[in-house]
């Protein structure tokens, strides 16, 4: 990985541990979305919040409702989301070796960013709170980008800001949309602590047990 330029990271899970409820999230979620003339029983917990945002978006197409009422019922879901992320920042914690491996890898003259599906304000203060927003070059927040991972924009968008080709990136991440969001934007990914599940059973994508050995992957470019 001689030639990595660049490394992009997911948040909740990656780098801290998430305190999001994010159970009561999708119900408080659901509830509004079919207050708001979403068809009962069309969504699911057992969804992620994008497949959620996406089948409401297309059910309320379907129902011929205006760009503009969908745009406002959609900007409410949203701050849904943001309040249940803003109310967890006391309880996050960070994950161990977080702080040094960026460090090192600084040390080492990479570009870093951030992909996640939290929002900016979320983001910005978890990483503020433990003094690691000084090592991003840039984020992406759900609410920066229009189709959030798994969709290959988000990468993608990234990879513009970074300044850097997606031969020249790395991906790290502990869920399969991590995964399947840098695969589809052509960047290689590297799976951390979660091996064992079911979507990278059959997968090529290396995978470490901890931060820290991110490191190793990349050699001894200095």
């Amino acid at each position: 990985m001689a030639d990595i330029k660049a490394v992009l990271f997911d948040l909740d899970g990656t780098l801290i541990n998430s305190r999001i409820d994010f159970r009561q999230m999708k119900d408080a979620l659901i509830k509004y979305l079919e207050a708001a003339g979403v068809k009962l029983g069309l969504l699911s917990n057992a969804m992620l919040n994008y497949e959620i945002m996406e089948k409401s978006t297309k059910y309320l197409q379907q129902k011929g409702y205006s760009k503009d009422r969908i745009r406002e019922i959609l900007g409410q879901a949203s701050k849904i989301m943001d309040q249940f992320e803003l109310e967890s920042l006391e309880e996050v914690s960070l994950i161990e070796g977080v702080s040094e491996t960026l460090e090192a890898l600084k040390n080492k003259r990479l570009k870093l960013g951030i992909m996640t599906r939290s929002c900016r304000e979320y983001t910005e203060k978890v990483l503020s709170k433990f003094g690691l927003l000084k090592y991003f070059d840039a984020i992406v927040a759900r609410d920066d980008i229009e189709k959030p991972k798994p969709n290959a924009e988000h990468a993608l968008h990234l990879l513009s800001l970074l300044g850097v080709s997606a031969h020249e990136a790395i991906c790290i991440g502990d869920h399969w949309s991590d995964a399947e969001c840098a695969q589809r934007a052509g960047v290689k990914f590297i799976i951390i602590g979660r091996r064992g599940d079911e979507y990278f059973k059959h997968s090529d994508c290396k995978s470490i047990e901890k931060l820290e050995d991110v490191i190793k992957l990349l050699g001894h470019r200095n």
